[in-house]
């Protein structure tokens, strides 16, 4: 599976993003856990990826600086806006998905609320509508 164009800067924003997307491919490559042979081109389909970085960046977003924040969130909103549809629909089912499940968990979303762009919002929006769950009003 090919990775996009904006991989590499997504992932450069941070060291925390950057070894979390390396476990992700070495454990996708690992024979032990695969049937077929890996090759430099082998790894995961962009959507666990992000849901990968996702799930990290909520997480561990105390080891994240306010601007490492904004810059992640940039580029996710930008891939959104401007991306291919399959891209934009990777960064929503797979990175805010994933946000989103750590919010449940304890993450404080409304921390990095502000930084989020239009689309991103909107979608997290329409998960929560699909997922029964009541959006608050400093979300709206």
């Amino acid at each position: 599976m090919a990775t996009p164009p904006w991989w590499e800067e997504l992932v450069s924003v941070s060291d925390v993003l950057a070894d979390a997307d390396r476990a992700e491919v070495k454990s996708w490559r690992d024979p032990a856990m695969s049937i077929i042979e890996a090759d430099g081109d082998d790894v995961p389909p962009l959507t666990v990826r992000l849901g990968t970085l996702g799930r990290v960046f909520g997480e561990r977003s105390a080891e994240f600086s306010h601007e490492q924040s904004r810059r992640v969130l940039r580029l996710l909103e930008q891939v959104q806006a401007e991306g291919s549809a399959q891209d934009g629909t990777a960064v929503a089912t797979g990175f805010f998905e994933a946000l989103l499940n750590t919010w449940d968990k304890g993450f404080d979303l409304r921390s990095v609320w502000a930084d989020m762009g239009p689309k991103s919002r909107a979608y997290c929006h329409a998960w929560n509508e699909f997922t029964g769950i009541e959006t608050p009003g400093w979300m709206r």
